[in-house]
């Protein structure tokens, strides 16, 4: 952690494995870095609708606005 704090201050470039979980870019980029909506919407169409509709029956049906 020290080191972390020390290159920040200097302004220097911090390899990946940073010990200061909040500034690794490589853990930030694979954590975050994605299309939230694109991964429902694949979910959805790839079978997620059923999935909701049979723990309702058919009464409880979705109406998609796909």
């Amino acid at each position: 952690m020290r080191a972390a704090m020390t290159a920040e201050l200097e302004g220097k470039p911090i390899a990946d494995g940073n010990p200061n979980q909040l500034t690794d870019r490589t853990k930030n980029n694979i954590q975050f870095d994605y299309d939230a909506y694109a991964e429902v919407e694949g979910w959805w169409a790839s079978g997620g609708r059923e999935k909701i509709e049979a723990l309702g029956g058919q009464s409880m049906a979705l109406k998609s606005r796909l």
